[in-house]
């Protein structure tokens, strides 16, 4: 399957993927920085929902089928204008329809930018 175009807008790149979890970098282009050159609150909330997705879409049994965010809850932990962001998820619940992941996002320097908790449909 063939990566959506976001993912190659936020220079999201998968380290690795198995059962247990997913590592994701991302190099945060101009348009991702908030005016004050941090990475903008939006732009963590979205490399954290891809990340999660991506945990849970791993842990079903055909990659067709879809994932679809219902909720989900960031805690934003500090402030970053580091570019370079490694995101990392688990699925902590999949049952039938739904399934809980969650995740951090940390700066190359490897502070705690946010931490995430999702509900998918699946």
């Amino acid at each position: 399957m063939e990566p959506p175009e976001f993912w190659r807008a936020l220079g999201l790149v998968v380290v690795s993927s198995d059962p247990d979890g997913v590592v994701v970098d991302a190099t945060i282009p101009d348009w991702g920085m908030s005016p004050f050159g941090a990475v903008h609150g939006g732009t963590v909330a979205m490399v954290l929902d891809t990340v999660l997705a991506m945990a849970v879409a791993r842990q079903l049994e055909r990659v067709e089928d879809r994932v679809a965010t219902h909720q989900l809850s960031v805690s934003y932990a500090s402030f970053t204008s580091e570019r370079r962001l490694r995101g990392t998820a688990r699925v902590a619940s999949l049952a039938r329809t739904v399934a809980v992941a969650e995740g951090e996002l940390h700066d190359a320097t490897g502070r705690l930018v946010a931490k995430a908790l999702g509900t998918f449909g699946v």
